[in-house]
């Protein structure tokens, strides 16, 4: 069975910081984007498997709350897991942290899943036999 929570080593650049030398806000959230992209995919709910069948993913909200900014050079992980799905939308939460698991900073999104032809909202539960409910961490 594969794990729910999965986990994403992150350098910080250079060109990711500001002229204080901490990440970009921006760039931590394109972090956190392609951290649930990535489990999305190892889970067969990528957009593009989902485009395949005229589905795709739609970011609603994304709360970010860090208690401190990573600092250029650095490595951070991000913990990223599915906390729960209700028919039209679904949660999914972020940990950022150093790599010894100092948190730095937590993060949650909210996202639906559209019908791309009709660009009407899915019943995520009904939708491929209720499947992502088996990635929902409790």
């Amino acid at each position: 069975m594969m794990e729910k929570v999965d986990t994403y080593p992150i350098y910080v650049e250079p060109f990711h910081v500001d002229f204080t030398g901490h990440i970009f806000m921006g760039v931590l959230g394109n972090h956190l984007l392609n951290a649930a992209g990535n489990h999305s995919q190892r889970r067969g709910w990528s957009i593009g498997a989902l485009n395949e069948s005229s589905h795709t993913w739609v970011l609603s909200r994304l709360s970010i709350e860090m208690t401190e900014l990573p600092c250029q050079y650095e490595h951070i992980e991000i913990k990223t897991w599915v906390e729960s799905v209700i028919k039209l939308f679904t949660n999914r939460n972020f940990a950022i942290q150093r790599p010894d698991g100092t948190p730095l900073g937590y993060a949650r999104s909210t996202w639906a899943m559209i019908d791309m032809t009709t660009r009407r909202p899915c019943d995520l539960l009904s939708l491929y036999d209720g499947d992502i409910l088996r990635y929902v961490v409790d």
